[in-house]
């Protein structure tokens, strides 16, 4: 977004540096990303003199060109050809010298000596459009005699130089869009900082109205709440004045013409687009804001044929559509030379709407850009009033009465805050008189304040303002991001577990989103046949369709194990190996209470867990790896489990699940005969949660509390036992945790060892042990005793050996 530093002070009549101003928008939020220098004509007409033309005779071997002589004020006078047809001797011109560099049509030309069919040319004598002085490439620029050779151009065209901000505008802020809404953070930043600062210089347009409105206005559409339309008569389309092309020309815009410049420059100046239509263009005396009709085509000012959609709003005559509200004007309906009356439009459009138009033709005009973000609703009226009095002012219009449909005014939105926590939040604390004053320079009205509690109606420019957190960034931008200092010590809040079951719900879908899983959802309807081929006869406990729709729904599914190796077998029959799936359902049962259901939430996973890489192989989904994912998910919910090792027909390697006394769950890998069945290839780690269970088990156990950090160092110790090949590791740590219950802070495993050193029937286990006493510092002795307590229980019960 380009600001200018002269159009700037228009609105705001202060005396500080373009440096300054930079500093304080950046400052406020608005971050200055670069300021340029920048003329009113690019390159300043450097190079550029005035010369004389002394002597103009024919080219001897081009018809249409002439070879010139040119006093340029210098001891010689210096030959130029010249293609113009309106060249002759007399003339006082501009010569652009060998060496300068031009910039027609945008693009950098440096001008050299050079030989134009075999004749030596030392410049080049410019039109207006070579010298980015307008559009007229009908001939050379002809000056006023009064002008001495040698004279440089920018003395003659009186060229003013300008500072061009480039804001990095984020999306919410379309206030800033505008000349004005920059100058109002300027203000009020001055102002909070205890510096002088004027009013704001806010345009208004004032205009008579000699006639009514000949045009028909008509609005059919929601997603425009409010249109204004004006008949203008009698208008010459011409060339701007010079300030109007300057300021356009400061910000990057070419200038066009009087009345689309006008129109341009009000956008920049309010943020609000306008639109200019040709009235005599327009069918029927009729303008229609409604919804395209399906088949309409529009060729709009890009001179592409567009085919619109119904969800597309239009502005249209008793033909046809003529405009793509909001977007881009039609081609036909468009301000041209020829045009004496035209139809000013100053409208609010829905910004979703726009902005689905805009993609759905891949446009991307200025009009669509502001209103996509949304506009200030209450800045039509204005803007469009300020056109209208331009208009009559440069292009000699007559205005006929202003039309109206839609509403004229909009309510401002009230936000109701907390004082204490927007100082919380934005780290200050700042007095109440600072805050009401940061807030009134914004022109926010405070409604009311009631202790704690203030309410404030915001500006409709500031519809991105809804929050008490927007509020926050609203003072501090203003009162200086720069003035927070970094505290020596740091506050700061830990959210706790939130209990609601919809609230740990996300959280864990979330985690297995984030670990690559895919969520699945199968039918509660399932194949009974399935479980009697499985388990060997049709579980008593299954709820069973009296009236099947087919064999293959005959009864309600009792886990959601089957289901989970369906889709597995489904997504690898077509080429889809590394799978994780997750999936959150019921399962239904019937006891002698009678029916029952439970919410499960069960995870799969096949294939490789990592691909191939150059130095390492993929590793596969096992066991361990669905049990690591358990574990973290356990314990984002707060609760503590065991793996207790079992048996089950459906798995080959199986274990429960408890959290205290009860089960919560079950872990395993599907047993071969149950993957052949559902044709699934390779392993299949599965795990299951009774969800609900769960989730009661965290609202029992209510909230923890935070604990100091130790004051006394912990001790390691680590010792290799000796076991039975079918020892499993988890019977050991139960052993390990009672034995140590005290003064055993954590144990984990971190090696296993099966290998020729040992018995075939025996295997090793490496276990680390962290002891700790929160009174005292452990010394080895008492270390010692209680490794030596865990070993000869270890001994007793599991007949575990140390191994030497």
């Amino acid at each position: 977004m380009k600001i200018s530093y002269r159009w700037l002070k228009l609105y705001l009549q202060v005396n500080l540096s373009p440096e300054r101003v930079a500093e304080i928008l950046t400052n406020t939020g608005l971050e200055v990303e670069g300021v340029e220098e920048v003329e009113s004509v690019r390159g300043g007409l450097r190079g550029v003199v005035v010369g004389k033309v002394l002597t103009c005779k024919q080219h001897p071997n081009a018809d249409r060109l002439r070879i010139t002589t040119v006093d340029v004020g210098e001891d010689v006078p210096l030959q130029i050809v010249c293609g113009a047809p309106n060249v002759a001797a007399g003339q006082t011109v501009p010569v652009a010298l060998v060496g300068t560099t031009l910039y027609p049509d945008g693009e950098e030309l440096i001008l050299k000596k050079s030989k134009i069919r075999g004749e030596v040319s030392m410049g080049m004598i410019c039109a207006e459009d070579e010298l980015g002085l307008g559009n007229d490439h009908d001939g050379i620029l002809i000056l006023e005699d009064k002008w001495k050779a040698g004279t440089h151009c920018a003395e003659v065209f009186s060229l003013e130089s300008d500072h061009v901000f480039e804001i990095g505008l984020t999306p919410n802020r379309t206030d800033a869009m505008g000349h004005i809404g920059v100058a109002r953070d300027l203000r009020a930043a001055l102002i909070t900082a205890g510096e002088s600062a004027p009013a704001l210089i806010i345009p208004s347009g004032t205009f008579r109205s000699n006639a009514a409105n000949p045009i028909t206005l008509t609005v059919e559409d929601d997603g425009c709440p409010t249109y204004y339309g004006a008949y203008l008569t009698n208008i010459t389309v011409q060339e701007s004045p010079k300030w109007l092309r300057n300021s356009l020309t400061a910000i990057g815009l070419t200038p066009k013409n009087n009345v689309v410049d006008i129109t341009n420059y009000v956008m920049h100046t309010f943020g609000h687009p306008l639109h200019a239509f040709d009235a005599d263009q327009l069918q029927g005396n009729a303008v229609i804001v409604r919804p395209a009709k399906a088949g309409e085509t529009l060729t709009t000012l890009d001179e592409v044929e567009r085919t619109l959609d119904p969800a597309d709003m239009v502005i249209a005559d008793a033909k046809g559509p003529v405009c793509i509200a909001g977007v881009l004007g039609g081609l036909t309906s468009g301000v041209s030379q020829s045009t004496k009356n035209i139809y000013l439009e100053g409208a609010c459009f829905n910004a979703v709407r726009v902005r689905k138009t805009a993609k759905r033709h891949a446009i991307n005009s200025d009009a669509s850009f502001r209103y996509e973000r949304g506009v200030d609703p209450n800045t039509t009226a204005q803007a469009h009033a300020y056109a209208l009095s331009l208009l009559a002012e440069h292009a000699g219009a007559e205005i006929s009465t202003v039309d109206l449909v839609g509403a004229s005014s909009f309510s401002w939105e009230e936000v109701s805050f907390s004082f204490q926590k927007v100082m919380s939040l934005i780290g200050l604390e700042l007095s109440a008189d600072t805050v009401d004053l940061i807030l009134k320079q914004l022109d926010f009205k405070i409604l009311a304040v009631n202790g704690d509690t203030w309410k404030v109606s915001v500006p409709t420019y500031r519809m991105d303002v809804t929050r008490d957190v927007d509020i926050a960034e609203e003072i501090l931008r203003i009162y200086g991001f720069n003035k927070v200092e970094v505290p020596s010590q740091m506050k700061f809040s830990v959210a706790p577990l939130d209990p609601r079951p919809e609230k740990l719900e996300k959280n864990v879908l979330q985690q297995l989103t984030g670990n690559g899983f895919f969520e699945i959802m199968n039918n509660s309807l399932c194949k009974g046949e399935d479980y009697e081929k499985l388990q060997g006869e049709l579980i008593e406990s299954m709820v069973e369709m009296m009236n099947p729709l087919s064999l293959d729904l005959n009864v309600m599914r009792a886990n959601l194990l089957f289901g989970g190796l369906q889709a597995i077998s489904f997504n690898q029959n077509r080429q889809q190996p590394n799978l994780r799936f997750f999936e959150r359902g019921k399962t239904y049962g019937k006891g002698a209470s009678g029916y029952y259901e439970q919410t499960k939430l069960d995870l799969f996973a096949a294939g490789h867990t990592t691909t191939d890489y150059w130095n390492q192989s993929a590793q596969a989904n096992e066991y361990f790896f669905m049990k690591g994912m358990m574990e973290a998910l356990l314990q984002r919910l707060g609760l503590n489990a065991a793996f207790k090792a079992g048996s089950h027909s459906l798995y080959s390697e199986y274990v429960e699940i408890k959290s205290g006394k009860s089960t919560i769950g079950l872990l395993g890998m599907a047993h071969p005969k149950v993957l052949k069945h559902f044709d699934c290839k390779g392993p299949v780690a599965h795990a299951s949660m009774n969800w609900e269970q769960c989730v009661q088990l965290v609202l029992q156990q209510g909230s923890k509390l935070f604990e100091n950090l130790p004051k006394f160092p912990s001790v390691r110790r680590d010792v290799a036992l000796l076991v039975d090949q079918k020892e499993s590791y988890q019977n050991l740590e139960d052993i390990i945790t009672q034995t140590g219950r005290g003064l055993l802070q954590n144990i984990f495993l971190f090696d296993v060892y099966e290998g020729d050193k040992l018995p075939s029937d025996k295997k090793s286990y490496a276990i680390g042990m962290i002891f700790q006493d929160a009174n005292k510092t452990l010394n080895d002795k008492a270390v010692d005793k209680m490794v030596s307590k865990i070993v000869d229980q270890l001994n007793k019960r599991a007949g575990a050996v140390l191994r030497q």
